[in-house]
């Protein structure tokens, strides 16, 4: 059998050389192995805070003990406000020479500063060659070398109309005009259809989830629902008309108590006949599990103040029916990711606003 000098010799390498290659070779396979285990311990955990149990008024799922609290998920915070061509009419300016950001937000204050489909202008900045280009929002101190204007195609309101389509083009064409920038428009028509087919789409995924409580007797008072909301760490909105159940700074969904003001209404007088919870679908991110979510706390609101879990036909929510809502939402949730705007995203947010 070759020893270890001579198994060394016949790589070219030294006895001390090779043995600190080896040395190396296993710290980094004790690391290597150490991530995957620390990494498998988190997904774990990530499931374990997702798998929520929940029970139904028939008695057909074990009940729970209810705990009122939930773990917080890792999510994201939509970045919103940067033109993105799937629900945007997108169109390019090409510069003579690199302009100042001063001088281009110049004309740009002549835009509205508000309308029902918004507007956005990025400026294409220097780069070094070979690196990828950088598109940022105008800057007044900055200095682009091209120019991207865009409008929003559709929101809840609808898709966008021609005449607001005429005017953005319009502005577009003379900002070209004042910077000596070539321009590129598609089509009026084609935008407009593309626009309703957004607009479509849209409408199919504009779903609004409610889960409805209401009193196994009497009828209850405001203080009773927002003792109960605090205690389960709902966040009430600053006008008082409803809580928020906040994970990371995202609002998941809300609930309301009969349109009730917790902050102006009689808080003692008992005229609670239905506590809802909302989910809009659109803009929560499908990693939370927003609907078994809102389930769970449905379930153990309605344990704390001795309610019901009912329909929207007023009859007890049994677990056929959960199951019927969740294959709806998964999709509508699959809908979103193949049209490019998965749900939670900035732009879903853009989108359904």
């Amino acid at each position: 059998m070759m020893g270890f000098s001579e198994f060394a010799a016949s790589i070219g390498l030294s006895e001390l050389q090779l043995s600190l290659g080896l040395i190396g070779f296993g710290l980094l396979v004790v690391v290597m192995i150490y991530n995957a285990l620390r990494l498998r311990k988190t997904e774990l955990s990530s499931t374990e805070s997702l798998n929520v149990n929940y029970e139904d008024e028939l008695g057909l799922i074990e009940k729970t003990e209810p705990v009122l609290d939930l773990p917080e998920t890792k999510t994201e915070l939509p970045v919103v406000n940067r033109i993105d061509s799937l629900i945007d009419c997108v169109i390019a300016l090409r510069l003579p020479e690199a302009i100042s950001g001063q001088e281009i937000i110049s004309h740009l204050n002549q835009w509205p500063k508000s309308s029902m489909y918004p507007w956005m202008c990025e400026g294409l900045i220097s780069q070094p060659s070979g690196t990828q280009a950088l598109w940022e929002p105008v800057k007044v101190d900055g200095s682009y070398l091209e120019l991207q204007t865009a409008i929003q195609l559709a929101n809840r309101q609808g898709a966008i109309g021609v005449v607001d389509l005429s005017d953005f083009t319009s502005r577009s064409q003379a900002l070209a005009n004042a910077l000596d920038a070539e321009i590129d428009l598609p089509p009026v028509n084609d935008i407009l259809k593309e626009a309703q087919q957004l607009d479509q789409f849209a409408a199919q995924c504009d779903i609004q989830l409610g889960v409805t409580i209401i009193p196994k007797s009497n009828m209850w008072n405001l203080a009773e629902i927002k003792n109960a909301a605090s205690k389960a760490g709902f966040q009430l909105s600053r006008n008082g008309r409803q809580f928020h159940r906040v994970i990371n700074n995202l609002v998941i969904y809300s609930l309301i108590a009969d349109e009730s003001n917790f902050l102006r209404d009689d808080l003692n007088k008992a005229s609670i006949q239905s506590v809802t919870l909302l989910l809009d679908l659109p803009k929560v991110p499908q990693l939370i599990n927003p609907f078994r979510t809102m389930l769970n706390d449905a379930h153990l609101l309605a344990d704390s103040i001795n309610g019901s879990l009912v329909d929207d036909s007023g009859r007890p929510l049994i677990v056929e029916a959960v199951n019927a809502i969740e294959a709806q939402v998964n999709a509508i949730y699959q809908s979103m990711i193949q049209h490019g705007v998965s749900a939670g995203s900035s732009a879903a947010h853009r989108l359904f606003s």
